[in-house]
């Protein structure tokens, strides 16, 4: 298991140490423990593009943080309630998508914070307030230090804004989306297109301006990485099919040939 999550995941952040991740869609509690056991540092629950229940949301956390794993949620959107559930279940930050200008960033850093800096609604009787055995002090202390806001950055309008964006007090990082950013520049999946590359060294040049803000990419592969760290980037995240995904497509794979043999043997083949 990773031993790197002994400081807070945003401490982290700040000192740009290099991070891996797993993203992950519930339900895959299991998957999300095999990361901590394959060292990866942490797991990013994606609750925007895969299941949202809240008590799913809290066995993910619980899972993850038995590991010795940072978790962090995508949430669907940039509600109150949604950022809420999140960090009250105990995540330590949030990963809100489809933020396009700074005020958008600003939006998302208030959801996360309590006042006077956010809007946050609190509570200790949560799991994120240990259920009320931690003082206030101590809970609001830590959740002003450690909450971790990352702007997912995934629209041609966000790349015009990325300096403003980065620049917003209190955001922790940004997530650079290589699909909806594509299909906004008008080439979907086409991460090897001018205008796409172009998008990219505008966002990893305001990273190398803005060292407070850590940048985050999806990474596969070792080459990736590496490239991606000569240009700034300081968290990588490994993209993963959910369990039912990959159930439906083996069954469907071996349904197919299941049904060409039967096919085959109606011909007499």
């Amino acid at each position: 298991m990773t031993t790197i999550s002994r400081v807070p995941l945003a401490e982290a952040m700040r000192r740009g140490t290099p991070l891996i991740g797993l993203v992950v869609k519930m339900p895959n509690q299991a998957l999300v423990e095999l990361a901590g056991y394959s060292d990866f540092d942490l797991v990013v629950i994606d609750t925007e593009h895969g299941l949202g229940d809240g008590d799913q949301l809290e066995h993910h956390l619980r899972a993850a943080q038995g590991v010795g794993l940072w978790v962090l949620v995508r949430v669907g959107t940039a509600s109150s309630i949604e950022v809420l559930r999140a960090l009250d279940a105990g995540a330590d930050g949030i990963i809100v998508p489809h933020v396009n200008t700074a005020v958008d960033a600003e939006a998302a850093v208030r959801l996360a914070h309590y006042p006077p800096r956010g809007t946050r609604g609190l509570a200790l009787s949560t799991r994120a307030g240990h259920y009320g055995s931690v003082p206030l002090a101590e809970h609001l202390r830590r959740s002003s230090e450690e909450t971790v806001v990352i702007a997912q950055i995934e629209h041609a309008d966000a790349i015009a804004n990325i300096d403003a964006i980065m620049r917003t007090p209190n955001l922790t990082g940004v997530w650079l989306g290589p699909s909806d950013l594509s299909m906004s520049l008008g080439h979907p999946g086409a991460t090897n297109h001018p205008n796409f590359v172009a998008a990219e060294s505008i966002v990893s040049d305001a990273a190398g301006t803005h060292p407070g803000c850590a940048l985050a990419v999806v990474a596969a592969h070792t080459e990736a990485v590496r490239g991606w760290q000569e240009r700034g980037a300081s968290m990588f995240l490994v993209p993963s099919p959910d369990l039912v995904s990959a159930s439906l497509r083996s069954y469907t794979s071996g349904a197919r040939s299941v049904l060409q043999a039967v096919r085959l043997v109606e011909k007499g083949q």
